[in-house]
């Protein structure tokens, strides 16, 4: 007689647990949504997350520089004197998703200066061997975007990205 009742409280407890799990299941399924997923195609920044490609049209493109710039590169040796020709565009959102009504052409035209100096800044702290590297393109890319991200996101109440991608159409060092 105590094995029956001792046998049916483990079922009891088994199918509490069970019961318990397939609630928690639902409600992170259907309450708080696909993580990462902000109805625009952009995601909240965890480099987890799956990249969504927004479309062209979503896009603009603003040249940083008139034509393509010269920068002095950090020197390795005393003697040394290395400089790298770049050409700069920023492939920016065309809205901010947080609020419509700021129109990120004023907004980047506005701190322009303060990201040409990130661009400054960035090529006075690599060497020209770091420049030689293939992977320091991308790298460039990705660290800049981030910088000018978080220089445009200052004045904001919600942070968000502005800047989709740095595109260098120019690459030149010696």
């Amino acid at each position: 007689m105590e094995s029956k009742s001792t046998f049916f409280i483990l079922i009891v407890i088994v199918a509490v647990l069970a019961l318990s799990l397939a609630a928690l299941a639902g409600y992170l399924l259907i309450v708080q949504g696909s993580p990462g997923d902000s109805g625009d195609g952009r995601q909240d920044g965890s480099e987890e997350d799956t990249v969504v490609v927004p479309k062209e049209e979503e896009l603009l493109k603003i040249p940083l520089y008139d034509g393509a710039k010269y920068f002095t590169l950090k020197k390795e040796k005393a003697n040394d004197s290395s400089i790298i020709q770049v050409n700069v565009t920023l492939k920016c959102y065309r809205t901010l998703k947080s609020n419509k009504k700021v129109v990120v052409e004023e907004l980047i035209n506005a701190k322009k200066e303060e990201i040409q100096e990130l661009v400054v800044r960035f090529f006075m702290s690599r060497t020209v061997n770091e420049i030689r590297d293939v992977d320091m393109l991308d790298s460039a890319k990705l660290e800049l975007a981030g910088q000018i991200n978080s220089l445009l996101s200052e004045g904001l109440e919600k942070p968000e990205d502005v800047v989709y991608r740095v595109i260098f159409s120019e690459w030149l060092f010696q």
